[in-house]
């Protein structure tokens, strides 16, 4: 007997998104329980994010002629930018989230045997684990963001983030030091569980592929039962359909801010690479940049690769059926065959905006812009 919604409830792979970005108040809710409670979440993480952004870009208007100082502020304003244009795509589609709910309830996800189902088990449970390590790089980098100024003699009394305000900063401190690292803190939060509940979905749908092409080699085409087997290979047909209408509707909620996050990391990632050649190796600074500059790599390596998952498990679907007897088939079942996968042929994408595919040849694409613009950077700096 196959597996079922109870034995294993795809909705529950990102539960922990879930509840994370219903706690921040921005995951769509079906209910009006603990409306207040909602609506008071949303409204302070906003008002964060909108405040640290503007303390930042008075800064960058205040320093505009000073390279160095320049570099370090971009370096997270772009970040933090990106971030508010990700969180607002996030709210404005976030209706999708219920349908995709809905969809991975849709009893043509689940009815196949366990062995299958521990194909979808491995691909859920590396993202558990590829998330894991990326909390734990924003944790440090925040972690590191509050340190410095009590454990580097230079950077005494210094805020974690460049800022601008309109008052005396070392007359409050305290107060201002806090309210930058609950920003801080605030941004990685919420930009790291969008992320992470993107890169479960998509694993989701490539384990479904991946479902779908075992059992389409275990189907036997040369059973006597032709209505059987002509009924296994329509499932298969259907499943295939609503694997693809499921990517489309991830890509629906999350490419524009797939996107966005894209072009902010040529610039972040070549911006940090260039800090952390004129800061001492032996400092806090540099420790911070590092860890910035991996939470940077993995985040959008990660959305390569997963995306290139999909491509390549999609792309070898047609090779999967041809594992199998298909040879024996029925004339009529042929036929049907041959448009399926004609259909096939092409792989399943996903794209950043509806511009720029998934794969790893972007990731290639985006480290080769930063280097560049770092080789300009670093010739700038040299000529000062």
């Amino acid at each position: 007997m196959g597996f079922t919604i109870q034995d294993y409830n795809l909705r529950k792979t990102f539960t922990i998104e879930k509840k994370l970005l219903l706690f921040a108040g921005f995951y769509p809710r079906r209910t009006s329980k603990n409306k207040y409670a909602y609506v008071l979440g949303a409204t302070v993480n906003l008002f964060l994010s909108i405040a640290q952004f503007l303390s930042m870009l008075m800064q960058l208007i205040v320093n505009r002629n000073d390279l160095s100082k320049l570099s370090e502020t971009l370096q997270y304003f772009i970040t933090h930018t990106t971030f508010i244009c990700k969180l607002t795509n996030f709210v404005v589609y976030k209706k999708n989230l219920l349908n995709i709910e809905d969809t991975l309830e849709m009893p043509i996800f689940y009815g196949f045997s366990h062995n299958h189902l521990k194909l979808l088990k491995q691909k859920v449970a590396a993202c558990e684990n590829v998330g894991t390590v990326f909390r734990v790089l924003c944790v440090a980098a925040v972690a590191f963001w509050a340190l410095p100024p009590y454990l580097d003699p230079a950077k005494s009394k210094s805020l974690p983030i460049p800022g601008w305000f309109p008052y005396n900063v070392t007359d409050y401190y305290y107060p201002t030091f806090a309210f930058q690292m609950i920003g801080i803190a605030n941004t990685a939060y919420t930009n790291s569980t969008i992320d992470i509940l993107t890169w479960m979905l998509i694993s989701v749908a490539s384990g479904q592929f991946e479902i779908l092409k075992e059992n389409l080699k275990d189907i036997d085409y040369g059973s006597p039962d032709w209505t059987k087997t002509n009924e296994s290979f329509k499932n298969c047909v259907k499943h295939h359909r609503e694997i693809v209408r499921f990517v489309y509707k991830i890509e629906n909620t999350f490419s524009k801010g797939i996107f966005l996050q894209f072009f902010a990391s040529v610039i972040v990632i070549c911006f940090t690479g260039f800090l952390m050649i004129i800061v001492p190796v032996v400092s806090m600074q540099f420790a911070l940049l590092l860890t910035y500059f991996l939470c940077m790599m993995c985040q959008v390596a990660m959305y390569c690769w997963y995306g290139h998952d999909v491509m390549t498990t999609s792309n070898t679907i047609g090779q999967s059926f041809h594992m199998s007897n298909w040879y024996d088939s029925d004339l009529t079942i042929r036929r049907d065959v041959i448009i399926f996968l004609e259909r096939t042929i092409k792989p399943v994408t996903l794209t950043a905006g509806g511009y720029v595919t998934l794969s790893l040849t972007t990731l290639t694409g985006i480290l080769r812009s930063s280097y560049s613009y770092f080789a300009v950077l670093r010739r700038l700096y040299s000529d000062l």
